[in-house]
């Protein structure tokens, strides 16, 4: 969970509720996200039998979500480190969510069980436009990679001078 977030009113009851559905369900699950923001405007496939969860579509924010034990094991049996990919990318391609195939080509398996509540029940504590907003991720530049190379090169030879 991130620090700038709100919970929606009667957030306890909502995700207790929540989780009995899951159990009565006898859902098998890795991922339920309680926040998110949905990237596409169409409408989710519910969970059938399911009142609170529908199976999420490419989506962005890491902003709230449980994960399961095995949902842990299958995120890092893809080493994620080694292949340098926002997490917010990382979770909807490994529920195999995510529109780029390029990238999703390079894991494998793309098999988290993944769901979200519906409605949503913790949500951002500002939005982008609003007085307070603050984001390290979604303002940021993108680092062109010769010139963070060559800033490392001049950084290494500065240190050598040094010494």
């Amino acid at each position: 969970m991130e620090d700038d977030l709100k919970f929606k009113p009667n957030f306890k009851s909502q995700l207790a509720s929540v989780m009995k559905e899951v159990h009565d369900l006898e859902l098998e699950w890795d991922l339920i996200y309680l926040s998110r923001k949905i990237l596409r405007g169409k409408s989710e496939e519910w969970v059938p039998l399911s009142s609170r969860l529908v199976i999420p579509d490419y989506s962005y924010w890491t902003a709230c979500y449980i994960l399961s034990n095995s949902g842990a094991k299958k995120l890092l049996q893809q080493e994620p480190l080694s292949k340098m990919m926002a997490v917010d990318e990382y979770l909807p391609l490994m529920f195999d969510r995510h529109p780029n195939k390029e990238w999703s080509a390079h894991f494998e398996p793309r098999d988290l069980k993944a769901f979200s509540v519906s409605p949503l029940i913790i949500e951002p504590q500002f939005y982008i436009g609003q007085n307070g907003y603050l984001s390290d991720t979604e303002t940021s530049e993108i680092i062109d990679p010769d010139v963070l190379a060559k800033k490392k090169r001049e950084s290494a030879k500065n240190v050598k001078q040094e010494l």
